[in-house]
């Protein structure tokens, strides 16, 4: 029944509830069940809010005294980004991008392009960099031990990130990503293969990644690379995770090489701080070590991190019936100052306590 709490009632004073209680009452019984049939029959609302007037009196499903008509209002089930749901729009014309890979003029817009400017990249060095509908075949980077790097930005939407199999140490966007719309100066809002924002501790634009799916990670056969889904290695100014997808599905290649888990905080170039991850789903794989790492580990500035906030994401189970190989979170200290691990449950409901 968890995914009825989008139905609720509004007061409409347009409508008019009939004289008759009984038929008050048959009406709004008629049309609630009509509603909850629609709602589970469809998966939820495929395009905006569908609607069912129900006129209720005091009688009628024991309101208070006096006509007044209600709304039942059937909102969308809460679903998570995916393939299905991100990247460029269906309908979209796509064409040829010809303009360079590294943007330096300000307020670049990219719309509706394909692009392809691998194995290096498109280069970030300007001020409001903007692309949406599109597909990117190719990383996106903003090099923040650049000069001015502070300054820079990009925002993504609505648009498909492929950057092929590139192991990179800084990077804003790395892998395959794919965006369903976005405001943010360092990040992604859609589906993505892997955003990673690290900073090495210099001063660096905030990143916001959103309605995002990050997966589907490249690499190399036998390749000893880390991989993760989200990654940041310290010292940005600020990071939200707000209601993605994120899971590192790589494979595995002894000794060393494969996931270390989906989101990644991990202190070795500077302090984690002030992030906040709000609303997320987790994937499990038995080819990652832990679902997160929460950013207080031992070693680099990991003991220094403070105003880390895990609330209402959801972990899948999975094969090891605890997301990843060893469990679903490792390094988050909820006693350091702002810390907050709230409302964080596997995807059958069951409550996750922090690891200490």
């Amino acid at each position: 029944m968890a995914n009825l709490r989008d139905l609720f009632l509004e007061p409409d004073s347009e409508l008019e509830p009939p004289a008759d209680p009984s038929l008050r009452m048959l009406l709004a019984t008629c049309w609630t069940i009509l509603a909850l049939l629609a709602y589970s029959v469809t998966g939820g609302v495929p395009a905006g809010d569908w609607h069912v007037s129900v006129a209720v009196g005091k009688s009628g499903l024991s309101m208070e005294a006096g006509r007044r008509a209600y709304q039942v209002r059937v909102g969308r089930i809460p679903t998570w980004p995916d393939a299905s749901t991100t990247g460029v729009p269906a309908g979209t014309t796509l064409t040829s991008y010809t303009g360079p890979c590294t943007i330096t003029t300000a307020n670049t817009v990219i719309d509706a392009k394909t692009v392809n400017c691998a194995p290096d990249g498109m280069t970030v060095r300007a001020a409001n960099l903007v692309i949406r509908n599109s597909m990117i075949t190719g990383l996106i980077r903003l090099d923040t031990d650049r000069d001015g790097a502070a300054g820079w930005s990009v925002s993504v939407t609505d648009t498909e990130v492929d950057a092929t199999e590139v192991q990179l140490g800084r990077d804003l966007l790395r892998q395959h990503h794919r965006h369903q719309g976005q405001r943010a100066r360092r990040g992604d809002r859609g589906a993505v293969r892997g955003v990673q924002p690290t900073s090495g501790g210099d001063l660096t634009p905030d990143c916001i990644v959103r309605d995002s799916y990050l997966h589907g990670q490249g690499i190399p056969v036998d390749a000893q690379w880390h991989l993760g889904g989200f990654l940041t290695e310290g010292g940005d100014n600020h990071v939200i995770l707000d209601h993605n997808y994120v899971i590192c599905n790589a494979p595995v290649y002894p000794p060393d090489g494969g996931c270390t888990g989906d989101i990644n905080l991990l202190g070795h170039f500077g302090i984690i701080h002030d992030i906040t991850i709000n609303n997320n789903k987790l994937g499990a794989t038995p080819n990652l070590s832990y679902c997160t790492f929460g950013g207080s580990g031992l070693a680099g500035f990991g003991p220094e991190n403070h105003d880390i906030v895990y609330t209402n994401n959801v972990f899948e189970r999975g094969t090891t019936g605890i997301c990843g190989q060893f469990g679903p979170v490792t390094d988050f200290d909820q006693h350091r100052p702002g810390n907050v691990w709230t409302n964080n449950r596997y995807d059958d409901g069951t409550v996750i306590p922090p690891p200490f």
